[in-house]
């Protein structure tokens, strides 16, 4: 994988796809993923959105193919300002932006700061408040491996098959560097994003499921109110992580959300 230096002592790896004709130039996807997975878990998306999109899938700081920086702390504010730095690096301008679990608290909180740098935001399974310590406190005393086996199904749903809990288990989640699964664990804690939500001017799609167990319809639906262009999409389900369960369904809903985005723009 490529990698960039945001800043010193910060790096990123990242993938960059484009299957579209190359004498074109196309809006970019950027996708963030959840805490303990990378760029790996959307995979299934790619085939989706680059032929329309240039697609980049990053690796955030301490997970994946990113080191884990000496004094790193894993707050959506710190994230989301190495998300801008990442975009500058690269030198994208603007950008469709597609983010999963904690990766889309970070995805809100760079909406909030840098609402100029996105063409649109969908959200998949994304809280905007912290759930207690839970998480932490069981990748502290289990490990990250044990942590993410046992809480797995719950995470997936009943819909998951064996082999993608399996997969998700050991080939993903846990071979999480333990000092970032614990720290941004850690750091969800007290997240609140509820005051930011209003100063997100991108039109934005907030994909969710009827059981989720990560939070309630009404509480999405709330929270979706207090940003100015927002849209609520809810599958069936009980999985928190529905764009890991239904990436071909929620790619679907995303190109056509991010046309109609395109559309509206002046």
């Amino acid at each position: 994988m490529p990698e960039v230096e945001i800043r010193p002592g910060v790096r990123m790896a990242y993938e960059d796809h484009w299957f579209g004709k190359p004498w074109t130039t196309p809006e970019t996807v950027v996708m963030v993923h959840g805490n303990c997975e990378s760029s790996r878990a959307w995979a299934p998306w790619v085939p989706h959105l680059a032929g329309k999109y240039r697609v980049i899938r990053l690796d955030l700081p301490g997970f994946g193919a990113s080191p884990a920086p000496a004094t790193y702390g894993w707050s959506a504010a710190e994230l989301a300002a190495d998300l801008g730095r990442f975009l500058d690096a690269l030198a994208i301008a603007r950008c469709h932006l597609i983010a999963a679990k904690y990766g889309g608290s970070v995805a809100m909180q760079l909406a909030s700061d840098q609402p100029q740098r996105l063409l649109s935001l969908c959200l998949c399974g994304s809280p905007v408040r912290g759930s207690g310590s839970g998480n932490a406190d069981a990748i502290r005393s289990k490990g990250v491996r044990q942590w993410a086996a046992e809480t797995m199904r719950s995470r997936l749903g009943r819909a998951a098959s064996e082999a993608q809990i399996k997969w998700w288990t050991d080939e993903l989640m846990g071979k999480t560097d333990p000092r970032a699964a614990f720290g941004a664990s850690s750091a969800r804690i007290d997240m609140d994003l509820e005051g930011r939500l209003p100063r997100i001017t991108a039109p934005t799609l907030i994909v969710t499921t009827q059981e989720s167990g990560l939070q309630s319809v009404e509480a999405v639906k709330q929270y979706a109110r207090r940003i100015p262009d927002a849209r609520v999409v809810v599958l069936p389900g009980d999985s928190f992580h529905i764009a890991a369960v239904e990436p071909d369904l929620c790619a679907q809903h995303a190109l056509q959300f991010m046309a109609q985005a395109s559309k509206k723009r002046p």
